[in-house]
C-alpha cells in the first residue's frame, strides 16, 4: 500500500510539473510587438458609410490610426504592408459572447484537457477570436473572478487575444433566467449571476463591480407564465431595473437587456437599456410599437440569430425601420468546423441585411452599443488600429469575410497567412 501510495505521489508530481511547463509555453502572448506601420494599397471600406474607396494609406503609430492620405510622415523604421488587391476593415466586435461558456471546442476533449484550458483562459478560444477577425469581444455573464482576471492580463498586454469589455454577473431574480438551466452546474451559475430584487444589494454589488473594472451591466428582464398566469419563471419589476439603468447611467454604463416579449422589450428599452439581446423570440414578428421604440431611442439591437433560429424573420421589419442592428454570436467560436462570427454575418444577409449593412453592424454599431464610437468601430484618424486585411470584398459579398488575410489589433499584428 505504501509503495502504491508513492507511486501515487510520484504520478502527481510528474504530472503537475508537465502542466506547469504546458502553462508556461501554451498561454498564446503577442508574438510580434508593437510596430509603426504604413499601409499602403488596396480598397478601404472604413465604415463610416456604405462605400468603399482607394485607399490614401494609412499611418499607424503608437497602436492608433495617425494619419491617412499623402500627408502622412513615413519615417524609416516604419512596417510596409502592401495591401494592393486585397481590402481593409475596421475589426470585427461581437457584443454577446460568454468566455468561459464556449466549453470544450470539440467532444472528443477530455476533462483534463478542458479544466486545464479554462484555467490558462482558452489559449485556443482567444488565438481563434483573433482569426476570425474579431478584435472586440463583449461578455454578457461569466464566472467571476477570472473574467476580471482575464481582462486584466488582455489590457496589460500579458496576453493575446480580442479587446474584452465585460458585464461580470448576469443580475437577475432568485429563479429567473437563467438559474433555472440545468445544462449549467448549480456553482457556475452562482458564480455568474447575481439575484436579488433589493435595491440596496444591488446598488452595493453595482458599486463593488465598477471598482473591479466592469464595462456595462447585463440584466435579464423576461418572465413567464402557464395558461393559468402562475408563474413560471420570475422576472425582476420594472423599479429593478430601472435602479440598474439609472445607476449604469450615472457611471457610464451601457445595459444589455435579455429580453423576450414585445411589452419587455419596450420595458426595457423605455426604463434605459442600451441594447436588446435576442430581442422578439420564437418567431413571434416584430410589433410597429416596439420597432418604433428601439429606433427612437437609438437602442441597438442584437438578434443572435445562431440562438434565435426564428428571429430572422424580424430582420427585414428592423432594417426598414432603420434600426441600429449590432452583431452577437452567444456561441462557441466555432461552430461545426467554422467561425460562428462568420456564419452569424451570414444569417444576416440570408434574413435581409445589405452585406454592406451586416458589415456596418459589425463594426460601427459595435462600438456604438459598447459606448466606444470615439475610439472603435471606424477607420479614422485618432481612433484605435483594430484593422483588418482581407483577400476580398465583404462589404459586397459576404462570404468574403473568411478570407482574412491579416489582423492589426492595437496596432499589433495578431494574425497573418504569411
Amino acid at each position: 500500500m505504501k509503495k502504491c501510495f508513492a507511486y501515487l505521489i510520484v504520478f502527481l508530481i510528474s504530472s503537475g510539473l508537465a502542466f506547469m511547463l504546458a502553462y508556461k509555453h501554451d498561454l498564446y502572448t503577442w508574438e510580434k510587438p508593437l510596430q509603426n506601420m504604413w499601409i499602403q494599397g488596396g480598397t478601404l471600406f472604413d465604415a463610416t458609410s456604405e462605400f468603399a474607396i482607394n485607399n490614401p494609406g494609412i499611418l499607424i503609430t503608437d497602436g492608433k490610426i495617425a494619419c491617412l492620405g499623402e500627408s502622412c510622415h513615413v519615417s524609416q523604421n516604419t512596417l510596409i504592408i502592401n495591401a494592393a488587391g486585397k481590402s481593409i476593415m475596421p475589426g470585427l466586435i461581437d457584443l454577446h459572447g460568454h468566455f468561459f461558456g464556449g466549453k470544450a471546442q470539440s467532444k472528443q476533449d477530455s476533462l483534463l484537457n478542458t479544466i486545464w484550458d479554462q484555467l490558462r483562459f482558452l489559449p485556443s478560444v482567444r488565438q481563434d477570436l483573433i482569426k476570425a477577425g474579431v478584435t472586440s469581444y463583449r461578455s454578457l455573464g461569466d464566472i467571476a473572478p477570472a473574467i476580471f482576471d482575464l481582462k486584466k492580463s488582455l489590457s496589460q498586454g500579458k496576453l493575446a487575444g480580442p479587446r474584452l469589455f465585460i458585464a461580470g454577473p448576469i443580475f437577475t431574480v432568485a429563479g429567473g433566467h437563467p438559474t433555472q438551466r440545468k445544462d449549467i452546474p448549480t456553482w457556475v451559475l452562482k458564480k455568474m449571476t447575481f439575484q436579488s430584487e433589493s435595491p440596496e444589494q444591488i446598488t452595493e454589488k453595482i458599486e463593488q463591480l465598477i471598482l473591479q473594472g466592469i464595462d456595462g451591466i447585463k440584466v435579464v428582464y423576461q418572465g413567464h407564465s402557464d395558461s393559468v398566469n402562475d408563474i413560471e419563471m420570475p422576472r425582476m419589476s420594472r423599479e429593478t431595473l430601472a435602479t440598474i439603468t439609472s445607476l449604469a447611467k450615472k457611471n457610464g454604463l451601457w445595459v444589455a437587456a435579455h429580453t423576450g416579449g414585445q411589452n419587455e422589450t419596450i420595458e426595457a428599452i423605455n426604463t434605459g437599456v442600451t441594447s436588446v439581446e435576442h430581442g422578439i423570440r420564437h418567431g413571434n414578428i416584430i410589433r410597429q410599437e416596439t420597432l418604433d421604440a428601439v429606433a427612437n431611442n437609438q437602442v441597438t439591437y442584437v438578434p443572435t440569430l445562431g440562438r434565435e433560429p426564428k428571429g430572422h424573420l424580424n430582420i427585414p421589419y428592423l432594417a426598414q425601420s432603420n434600426v441600429m442592428l449590432g452583431v452577437g454570436t452567444d456561441s462557441p467560436v466555432k461552430e461545426h468546423g467554422q467561425y460562428s462570427y462568420h456564419m452569424e454575418l451570414k444569417r444576416l444577409v440570408d434574413a435581409g441585411l445589405s452585406d454592406a449593412q451586416a458589415v456596418i453592424a459589425a463594426t460601427r454599431n459595435g462600438a456604438i452599443a459598447l459606448k466606444k464610437s470615439k475610439q472603435l468601430g471606424t477607420i479614422e484618424q485618432g481612433k484605435l488600429a483594430d484593422i483588418l486585411i482581407i483577400n476580398g470584398r465583404p462589404w459586397e459579398a459576404i462570404s468574403d469575410i473568411k478570407k482574412i488575410d491579416t489582423v492589426i489589433i492595437n496596432g499589433r499584428i495578431g494574425y497573418s497567412v504569411n
